[in-house]
């Protein structure tokens, strides 16, 4: 093991190549206070603990702080592992950081209660953490940043390019979150992935400050849990009528699976309003399903016009005159929604545009979504086939009382499933002792000859 400590704050380097137990633990924080009253605050903690197995780990960590008006950290970080004699590595790391400021404006106006005129708030909070248990196969990378209230961090499992190599045999967590928030608006961004198995390729990207953005890419064998939810709320803060605006946005997107391939590339970014980007394929051996849904929503209320007369100064603000019944209505709201449910294989590709909430001449919401899912058999499906004949084979899938098309559909759409079941044989219509395309062919010939007669 080496270790290397410079002085320049501190800069702590770290490399360790062995086989056996290892238990390697880091944490540190930071503070500071800027002229202009902002309170800056972050924490790092970083550990890896194995019970045998081959070990290496390559880690740099970094912060500059005295010397700066603003901390700047880094954290690079590159660790290998493979088991031995049932031994695996467990590991963790996390990066926080916070700020805030506030400063009162209000002490030239000529009223000590100006409802637009108070005080200056800005604050941000946002984290980022990653999470590896039970690991018996391991090749990870992570890299995180903190400089003038942006945080940046990513991780990466496996190999750039090659996916035959399993980045991970085990299970991964991962969760990030952030909240922007100031006089007049709220942003924030919600993400956690929970994933089980062989995974081959597992990326994360997150960016954090007056704008926030996620990129992840998820490809794995095995049970996957993950939910994304991002959402911005708007005021105006201003004094001329009809210009005070309420707006809130809402998307979020969740996806979980108990087996099967899954590939997932997903990016949501929050800024002006709000746009994700989503593409999954699934497919399983018919005793495993995905569940997935999407939801997207957006809403803009302004106060109307009031035609105010001379302010009142004490506590009240101006005073309204009667309402013009004439204008049209200050309200606006869109909505989309779309699910898929217990299924053994699909894709789905949306896009999500949700506009600036502030902007009333902006679409207030666009949302498509492709969805291609194969007819899927479940238990009450195969419960429902019948053999018409008593010859042991079942002509009738879909449980009508005949065979016709949809039967044909069926078998089509799910033959790779029925091949690999244990009702195989029963859809071996050409004899062949095996369930292969020839018996859709013998099928369709069977129904051709049925309509002649």
């Amino acid at each position: 093991m080496v270790i290397t400590i410079s002085s320049a704050d501190y800069s702590i380097g770290t490399v360790i190549e062995t086989t056996g137990m290892v238990h390697e633990k880091f944490s540190g924080n930071w503070h500071s206070q800027e002229d202009n009253s902002t309170n800056i605050s972050g924490v790092y903690t970083d550990s890896e603990i194995t019970n045998g197995g081959n070990f290496s780990i390559y880690k740099n960590i970094g912060l500059t702080g005295s010397t700066s008006t603003s901390p700047k950290f880094e954290t690079q970080k590159l660790m290998q592992y493979s088991s031995v004699d049932g031994a695996h590595l467990s590991a963790n790391e996390l990066l926080l950081s916070s700020s805030d400021s506030l400063s009162n404006i209000s002490s030239d106006s000529i009223c000590f209660k100006d409802p637009y005129n108070g005080s200056s708030f800005y604050a941000q909070v946002q984290l980022a953490s990653t999470s590896v248990s039970n690991a018996k196969e391991l090749i990870f990378s992570s890299g995180g940043r903190y400089s003038d209230g942006i945080l940046d961090y990513s991780i990466q499992t496996g190999q750039p390019g090659n996916d035959t190599i399993i980045g991970l045999d085990g299970t991964i967590r991962t969760r990030f979150e952030g909240k922007t928030e100031s006089a007049s608006d709220v942003k924030t961004l919600y993400d956690r992935s929970l994933v089980s198995g062989l995974i081959s390729k597992f990326y994360r990207t997150y960016h954090g400050g007056d704008t926030f953005e996620m990129t992840g890419l998820t490809s794995a064998k095995g049970s996957i849990s993950e939910k994304t939810v991002m959402t911005e709320k708007y005021i105006s803060n201003v004094s001329i009528p009809g210009s005070i605006v309420f707006g809130t946005s809402v998307y979020s997107s969740d996806m979980l699976t108990n087996g099967g391939n899954t590939s997932v590339q997903k990016q949501v970014t929050g800024s002006d309003g709000i746009t994700a980007e989503r593409m999954i394929t699934y497919n399983s051996e018919g005793d495993r399903s995905i569940q997935v849904s999407e939801h997207a929503i957006t809403s803009r209320f302004q106060l109307p016009e009031m035609g105010y007369g001379n302010p009142v100064c004490v506590f009240a603000g101006p005073t309204p005159a009667p309402h013009d019944s004439g204008i049209s209505s200050p309200y606006k709201e869109s909505s989309a929604k779309t699910g898929v449910s217990g299924v053994s294989s699909a894709m789905i590709i949306s896009t999500t545009v949700i506009g600036n909430p502030s902007v009333s001449d902006m679409k207030n919401l666009e949302y498509r979504a492709d969805i291609s899912i194969p007819i899927g058999f479940n238990k009450s499906m195969v419960q429902e086939m019948k053999d018409t004949d008593d010859d042991g084979k079942f002509e009738d899938l879909n449980g009508n009382g005949h065979l016709d098309m949809h039967d044909l559909v069926l078998l089509f759409q799910n033959f790779r499933w029925i091949g690999e079941s244990n009702i195989s044989t029963r859809v071996d219509f050409n004899k062949n002792g095996r369930a292969d395309y020839a018996d859709i062919v013998t099928i369709f010939q069977a129904m051709d000859n049925a309509k002649k007669k």
